[in-house]
Formats: C-alpha cells, sequence, structure tokens
C-alpha cells in the first residue's frame, strides 16, 4: 500500500471508525487507540480488502476490537470488585485496619511473584489506573489484569484459611 492510498483511506474512514469506537467505549482516548491500531494492523499485514469493502471491514474491526478492550475491562471490574469485597467483608475480623493491613503486605511480599507485588502496590496503594501501571510495569493492561486477577485470588484463599483456623 502506498503512502497516498493510505492517506485516503485514513482521511475518508477515520471519522466514522471512532465514531462508533466511542459510540462503544464512552472513552475518547481509548476510542483513539482502538482506532490508530486497526490502521496499524492495516499498514503492518499489508492485506487489504478490496475498495469497495473497505468500510465494512475497518468497521467491523473496530467493533471487534472494542468489544475486546469491554471485555477485558469486565476483567478489570471483577478484579477491583474482588479486591473490594473481599477488604469490606473483613475475613480478619479480629483484627484492627492497621494489623490486616499489615499481615496483607506480609503476605503479598512472601508469596506474591515481584512482578504481581509491583503490579499490586501499583494499583492499590499508589493508586494508579491500569494503563499507568501497564506502563509504569513495562506490560501490557491485559498482564497487569492477569497478575491483579491471580493475586486477589491467591490473597483471598490466604485470609479465608486464616479466618476458618479462628
Amino acid at each position: 500500500m502506498t503512502k497516498k492510498e493510505f492517506e485516503n483511506i485514513y482521511r475518508q474512514h477515520y471519522a466514522k471508525m471512532y465514531c462508533l469506537a466511542k459510540t462503544m467505549l464512552y472513552d475518547a482516548d481509548e476510542s483513539k487507540d482502538v482506532v490508530s491500531e486497526i490502521f496499524t494492523r492495516l499498514l503492518r499485514d499489508g492485506d487489504r480488502p478490496q475498495k469497495d469493502r473497505m468500510e465494512g471491514y475497518l468497521m467491523t474491526a473496530v467493533r471487534n476490537r472494542c468489544r475486546d478492550v469491554l471485555s477485558h475491562k469486565s476483567i478489570r471490574e471483577r478484579v477491583e470488585g474482588l479486591f473490594l469485597q473481599e477488604s469490606m467483608q473483613g475475613h480478619i475480623i479480629a483484627m484492627n485496619d492497621d494489623d490486616r493491613l499489615e499481615r496483607l503486605m506480609q503476605f503479598i511480599e512472601a508469596e506474591l511473584p515481584p512482578l504481581s507485588q509491583q503490579i499490586f502496590r501499583l494499583r492499590f496503594l499508589s493508586e494508579m489506573s491500569y494503563e499507568e501501571v501497564a506502563q509504569a510495569a513495562g506490560v501490557s493492561k491485559v498482564t497487569v489484569y492477569n497478575h491483579l486477577s491471580q493475586s486477589v485470588q491467591r490473597i483471598k484463599e490466604y485470609f479465608q484459611k486464616e479466618t476458618a483456623k479462628r
């Protein structure tokens, strides 16, 4: 694909693609990212549909990528929900908040791999967004979601066992 062909496709379809992404995601920055990813893939892969099918191809690509983003958001919300649920339920009821936090930090340091520790601290102690955590740790947002999900599950299991011992 020549530079001029790509520019024409970009100019012709960007606005529609962005509107679809924004309608699905309700987030301007994420919508721009999705559209940029689609165009990057179009350039990188070199395969492109016939001119009369280009719009359908691009709009379908945007829709599918937005669905992926929403699916990952769902994972993130579940992880946050689990963490909040566990912290609100207070599995270590007899202890005060400082003791619970100290026990939590001891568990994290002793039982979680270094990357999981870093991600957990950045997300919950530094209150960074998933995107900020991914950038700081040098990993993808999906990796952040996966590590947090696994970490929260291990923390939950640990504190359930501790509570059962009492």
